[in-house]
């Protein structure tokens, strides 16, 4: 990967999936947990899939995200 600035700090997902239930820790030295929140809810409705999410922080870096199908 080639990054634009080569100091800077990307956020990362970490994925587990447990049956009908993925979880979802996203990490990010920015604090974009409302960013990562709006695209997984947009990309749930551009491909018509529906689910209950809950958001749990983790600490000042990371946020859980548990999708559960409905």
């Amino acid at each position: 990967m080639i990054k634009l600035y080569p100091d800077a700090k990307l956020p990362k997902f970490d994925c587990i999936r447990e049956n009908d239930t993925l979880y979802l820790t996203h990490h990010s030295d920015r604090h974009l947990a409302d960013l990562a929140e709006g695209l997984i809810l947009g990309s749930a409705d551009y491909f018509g899939e529906s689910f209950d999410l809950k958001r749990d922080e983790l600490d000042g870096d990371s946020t859980l995200f548990t999708l559960t199908k409905q």
